[in-house]
């Protein structure tokens, strides 16, 4: 049986057979050869190649960056020998693709390495620069607006564009029901009074029973809220009327005394406002939110003195042929001198009351005043 079966005689005794085997039959003919490629020739072929690509590299390199080159050739000769193994053993390396095992430039790398921290300085002063010195902005001007309140008595609001008519009478209303409230002439806001006056409704209604009974203080209490809602809500209407009308340049706040030396005076002030219509103009919204930041900042309305209930009477600058019927013109009136008045001014950036004839512009009085009360 042994006789009969080739054998296989490997033949490595000399350099030129290396890697080579012979196939020999049982009558001594040679039925195959086979023949491997040398790996330690390849390595010595690619070590070489590599070896002559880094020279080059190294003597391309000028002289003030040559022994540092130098270093990192070496450590880049013992990588790309490690990759060449691993890449004839039939592994990748992980990540680095084969065309891409060569030596970077170390200059461009020391570059990009650089620029990312070049960039985050930039960045990070860019961002920071400018929140800094917006706050100090905000603080300056904060500062500026409580003083000249303190001081003067007035508070200045500036819109960054112009707004409408309808916008106009949406700061005065609101002005109004702030300076009722603040001034205790409103146990709380007017919204919150308008809720609870609904409330109480609803609450009867459901009930249903009528029956006579004396009046306690709370029922009276709740008399004088409902007498004072009805007063504030016709006041609010006829002022939207009034505006739908006319324009109304400054509008006046008088509590308590009479028109000639009221205990407290304010005034709205709108001569330098810009108008518009439209997209042309700014959210009333918005503006709203920036004039009570500013009447809040200012506090112009706080007092520690002790407030008791008066009337409040308001008084409108209009046109004198608008034709509103509700308020009744007064000729003669002169705003009073004699009192503090703390102003409330309202404008647009880059708008001045230029042109306008203020002299066809007469006051108009509400023909009710707005008599406060407490629980």
């Amino acid at each position: 049986m042994a006789d009969q079966c080739d054998t296989l005689q490997p033949i490595l005794n000399s350099d030129e057979t290396e890697g080579s085997s012979t196939v020999h039959s049982k009558d001594g003919r040679i039925k195959r050869r086979l023949s491997f490629a040398s790996e330690k020739n390849s390595r010595t072929a690619e070590e070489s190649s590599m070896t002559c690509r880094l020279l080059s590299l190294q003597s391309v390199s000028d002289g003030s960056n040559s022994y540092r080159l130098s270093s990192e050739i070496d450590e880049r000769r013992t990588d790309l020998i490690k990759i060449s193994l691993e890449s004839n053993n039939g592994t990748d390396v992980k990540g680095v693709p084969r065309e891409e095992h060569s030596v970077p430039n170390t200059e461009e790398k020391e570059n990009s390495s650089e620029l990312p921290d070049i960039q985050g300085k930039t960045e990070t002063e860019e961002t920071s620069g400018p929140d800094v010195r917006k706050d100090t902005n905000f603080e300056e001007q904060d500062a500026e607006v409580v003083r000249k309140a303190q001081e003067e008595g007035c508070v200045d609001v500036v819109f960054p564009g112009a707004v409408t008519q309808d916008g106009c009478y949406r700061f005065v209303s609101e002005i109004l029901k702030c300076i009722l409230y603040q001034r205790q002439q409103l146990p709380m806001t007017y919204d919150q009074l308008v809720y609870s006056q609904k409330k109480l409704q609803t609450s009867k209604q459901e009930r249903g029973a009528v029956t006579r009974r004396p009046l306690h203080s709370a029922d009276l209490d709740l008399r004088k809220c409902h007498q004072t809602l009805q007063e504030l809500e016709e006041l609010l209407q006829q002022l939207e009327v009034l505006f739908s009308m006319s324009r109304v340049p400054r509008v006046l706040l008088l509590m308590g005394g009479s028109l000639i030396l009221p205990k407290e005076m304010y005034e709205v002030n709108m001569e330098a406002l810009g108008l518009a219509t439209g997209d042309q103009s700014l959210r009333a919204s918005s503006c709203l939110r920036q004039l009570f930041r500013t009447l809040f900042v200012a506090d112009l309305l706080s007092d520690n003195n002790p407030v008791r209930l008066m009337p409040t009477t308001v008084l409108a600058l209009a046109h004198r042929e608008c034709g509103v019927g509700w308020f009744r013109p007064k000729l003669q009136f002169k705003v009073p001198t004699r009192v503090k008045i703390k102003i409330i001014t309202l404008s647009t950036e880059g708008h001045a009351a230029k042109g306008e004839d203020w002299q066809d512009y007469v006051w108009f009085q509400a023909p009710t005043a707005i008599k406060g009360f407490t629980n």
